[in-house]
């Protein structure tokens, strides 16, 4: 504004003008921006996403005037002054005699979320597994975020780890671990990863690494989807948690995987550890809350397709090779024919690579041999949850028909999809959804034998 009044005092104006736009409103705005610049700094603001207390406990530099700022590259929305959250946690907080929170407050929906915005980092890159965010908030005189993590990709600790991890000490940031371990690219951040990841897959490797090292503090748990109770390619999180000391649990979705389906709640149950599930009530409902039903569902949104990956269908769909016969299979690409004309074909491509060679490329059958991208597989699973039929473009990852074809039976096998055509490098897959759209039976009784 300064400027912009200097380059208005033209010379062609009255002196009266140009006293006004040389002096006068270029001080009036200095000060006007001193004065607030002043009343921001008094302003105490603390990050509803990250440890406040770590600049004492990790012996971290005080920011300049007491003003709490991220280190980390979290979304700036998410700094938010704590007077509005703790003003209405006030009023709305029910704790039972032994103190632990029963009742869902405003301040426990805003932590939910943030572990939903975690979570979405990892969204898209942790493919079969659904994308979690996770934070603990420890409860005194203000909340403090003492972790926060989120699952970064399948073999990988779990969003609850990675907030574990920080809150206990092991690593500086649990979301910055998690972010190093998004890539399989070495770096002194994810080897850090990999040997706890070590320890906690060793015998007893969760009370090693966690074994009450939160159970002096009144902590709270908000995780997106309901913890694991199985053991799969790490040890369960219920239980870590519960060893953790863990006095409170929030989370977003209860898991419908067969595996886990309310046995992760169970855990922590009969651990002692009071479990609360969010509820996505209608407003129809009388337990109707508009913030925690919004919560809810997002969520909810965030394992859609994982739900369906995981859930069983009302009517088996069988082998898709030999239900889908050459009626069947001209019918979806005469289909698939007319939504490229029209333009509404879905299509994925696969991802640049340039450790793939052109060599590689041009081998008729390196699509035997290729890594199958996790990303892109992701991607094309959602869109044939959404839309049943898929064009895939492989010309990033192989240039022969024969690899094309190689390939794509591949993603298909993995998918449990059908290879409906391939031509060039490009190939046509087809998955019935959850609650199928297209009508197979009545695409091939209308087809005339022409392609």
């Amino acid at each position: 504004l300064c400027s912009a009044a200097m380059v208005s005092a033209r010379k062609s104006r009255p002196a009266p003008m140009r006293f006004l736009y040389r002096l006068v409103l270029p001080t009036a705005v200095a000060a006007y921006s001193n004065v607030n610049h002043r009343g921001y700094l008094t302003r105490q603001f603390t990050r509803s996403h990250h440890v406040v207390s770590t600049y004492a406990n990790k012996k971290l530099p005080l920011p300049s005037n007491d003003v709490l700022v991220a280190h980390n590259n979290y979304p700036i929305q998410t700094v938010v002054t704590h007077r509005a959250i703790n003003s209405s946690l006030k009023s709305t907080d029910t704790k039972s005699e032994d103190g632990v929170q029963t009742t869902l407050s405003t301040a426990d929906i805003e932590h939910m979320k943030l572990a939903a915005r975690l979570a979405r980092i990892g969204k898209g890159n942790t493919y079969p597994n659904p994308a979690v965010g996770c934070v603990l908030v420890r409860h005194e005189t203000e909340d403090e975020i003492v972790g926060s993590g989120f699952h970064p990709r399948a073999g990988m600790p779990h969003a609850e780890v990675f907030a574990l991890l920080e809150a206990c000490g092991h690593v500086e940031d649990g979301v910055d671990a998690a972010r190093s371990a998004m890539d399989d690219i070495t770096t002194s951040e994810y080897q850090q990863v990999l040997d706890l990841l070590n320890i906690y897959k060793s015998e007893d490797g969760a009370n090693k690494l966690f074994k009450d090292c939160l159970i002096d503090s009144d902590i709270t748990a908000y995780v997106t989807l309901e913890p694991c109770c199985h053991v799969g390619k790490t040890p369960p999180c219920a239980l870590s948690m519960a060893a953790a000391g863990i006095k409170r649990v929030v989370v977003g979705f209860r898991d419908p995987n067969p595996r886990v389906d309310g046995g992760g709640i169970k855990v922590l149950q009969d651990s002692g550890v009071d479990v609360l599930v969010l509820s996505s009530a209608t407003k129809k409902d009388t337990s109707f809350n508009e913030e925690e039903s919004a919560a809810a569902n997002e969520c909810a949104n965030l394992v859609e397709h994982f739900v369906k990956r995981i859930s069983p269908r009302e009517e088996p769909m069988g082998n898709l090779d030999e239900l889908i016969n050459g009626k069947k299979r001209r019918a979806l690409r005469k289909l698939a024919g007319r939504q490229k004309t029209d333009g509404s074909i879905h299509e994925v491509d696969w991802p640049r690579d340039f450790s793939i060679s052109d060599e590689d490329k041009k081998d008729s059958d390196f699509g035997q041999r290729v890594d199958l991208n996790i990303k892109f597989l992701e991607r094309v699973d959602n869109m044939l949850w959404d839309h049943e039929i898929v064009l895939l473009r492989l010309n990033n990852v192989v240039h022969k028909k024969k690899g094309a074809k190689l390939l794509s039976e591949r993603i298909a096998n993995e998918l449990n999809a059908h290879v409906a055509q391939v031509l060039g490098h490009t190939a046509l897959l087809y998955r019935p959804g959850f609650n199928p759209v297209l009508d197979l039976d009545e695409l091939a009784s209308n087809d005339d034998g022409n392609e």
